[in-house]
């Protein structure tokens, strides 16, 4: 028997749905914040010893039964939004999340203030990671010698655990990759040609029957965590195996990004700065990437509907190796979508295609949302009207007011 409550949640219509949630969710993030920010009072006036408990969060514990981590937490956020007014006023007004302000938390500082907070405010939480890494690097890291262990326990069993830096983690990850697409071919000695050599036509073929296939690999992105032993084992059977030439696929290489005014940063590890770079440039294989103030790689379009291998890395380059959906973190599947659709008389170059995941593509292609191109802009808009827009391929940001030259023509008329 379900309460009157429940049936009118059941009566809603869609659109109803939606905004309720919407309101309940602005509802749910300013009142979070109101209780945050009395934390930080009660705190600072040191009432928890009139109620009985040694310290604000142990209050917490015995009053509301949360976990010790749980309420130091809280309180920890709540003495943060006491000492920085911007964050607590934007937390307070609903224009940012808990979660992003629990992500900005670490690096605030009286003279980055405005400008974390900005970012806590405009960019969805997995774009907000990636924007956060440049205020990561300045905090000096401590020097780490890099190791790989090995042993051999009483039962048979091997151990082995690792840590690198960053130019070496980058040339693991892309190794480790190379590892997977092999473990998944039906056997390795199937990919090697006449001259006993891998060959990359026959891995293509063998990673086109792969993906057709529902527990197939992708060719994007790096190996996920549950099949990282099999990736291993992969690269295991590739060494014993001795091939002359390494297996390609995109996230198989490591890639080197050098922008106009000198600097470098490994794309699948932005948190590793120039310094990082420099040795390995010198001892590695690698595939630089020029780009321009706007992280823009330089256009290679070419007048034929399937992009080309260098435009497909590219693509992966200037889009942080994931899907360019606003919000979406995928790494994995990547296709190719044409903004101006190819049958339409759109071009095969850089300019005119975005990395999609296979979810996002399908979104786009049903109609949920629209991907309009403006100069340099991306606008990504869903079918309830938010907005989000790529200045000159940046992070997406929040912007259901902005319009292209197009719409404003078009409302002109």
């Amino acid at each position: 028997m379900t309460t009157p409550h429940i049936d009118n949640l059941n009566q809603l219509a869609p659109r109803q749905l939606a905004r309720r949630i919407e309101e309940g969710f602005g509802l749910f993030t300013r009142k979070k914040a109101e209780i945050l920010y009395a934390i930080a009072l009660f705190d600072a006036m040191g009432l928890a010893r009139r109620h009985g408990a040694s310290s604000t969060a142990m209050w917490m514990v015995t009053t509301f039964a949360l976990p010790n981590s749980t309420a130091h937490e809280y309180v920890k956020v709540a003495r943060t939004m006491k000492q920085f007014e911007l964050l607590a006023g934007a937390f307070l007004e609903g224009r940012t999340s808990y979660s992003r302000v629990r992500l900005i938390l670490p690096l605030l500082e009286r003279g980055n203030e405005a400008e974390l907070v900005e970012l806590a405010c405009t960019l969805a939480y997995h774009e907000l990671e990636l924007a956060l890494l440049r205020f990561r690097e300045r905090q000096a890291a401590p020097r780490r010698e890099s190791y790989v262990r090995l042993k051999v326990r009483e039962d048979g069993r091997v151990g082995l655990w690792a840590d690198f830096n960053a130019a070496e983690g980058a040339r693991v990850m892309a190794a480790m990759k190379v590892g997977e697409l092999a473990w998944h071919a039906s056997d390795l000695q199937d990919l090697v040609g006449a001259d006993g050599t891998i060959d990359d036509s026959l891995l293509d073929a063998e990673m086109d029957r792969q993906e057709s296939r529902a527990a197939g690999c992708s060719g994007f992105g790096l190996p996920l965590n549950e099949a990282l032993v099999s990736s291993f084992m992969g690269l295991v059977n590739i060494a014993l195996s001795r091939p002359k030439n390494p297996l390609r696929a995109p996230g198989a290489h490591v890639n080197v990004v050098m922008t106009t005014d000198g600097r470098a940063y490994l794309p699948n590890n932005p948190g590793a700065g120039s310094e990082a770079v420099k040795n390995f440039l010198s001892n590695a294989n690698y595939r630089v990437n020029t780009v321009d103030e706007t992280g823009l790689v330089l256009n290679t379009g070419r007048a034929v509907r399937l992009a080309t291998d260098g435009q497909v890395n590219a693509l992966m380059l200037m889009w942080r190796g994931r899907c360019a959906m606003p919000g979406c973190s995928h790494e994995r599947f990547i296709e190719i979508h044409h903004i101006r659709e190819w049958a339409d008389g759109g071009l095969t170059d850089l300019d005119n295609l975005l990395p999609l995941c296979s979810a996002c593509h399908a979104l786009v292609s049903d109609g949920w949302v629209s991907i309009l191109k403006d100069g340099g802009d991306v606008h990504f808009v869903r079918a309830d009207g938010t907005r989000y827009v790529s200045y000159d391929h940046g992070l997406p940001e929040r912007n259901d007011d902005a319009r292209t030259m197009e719409e404003f023509s078009s409302c002109a008329c």
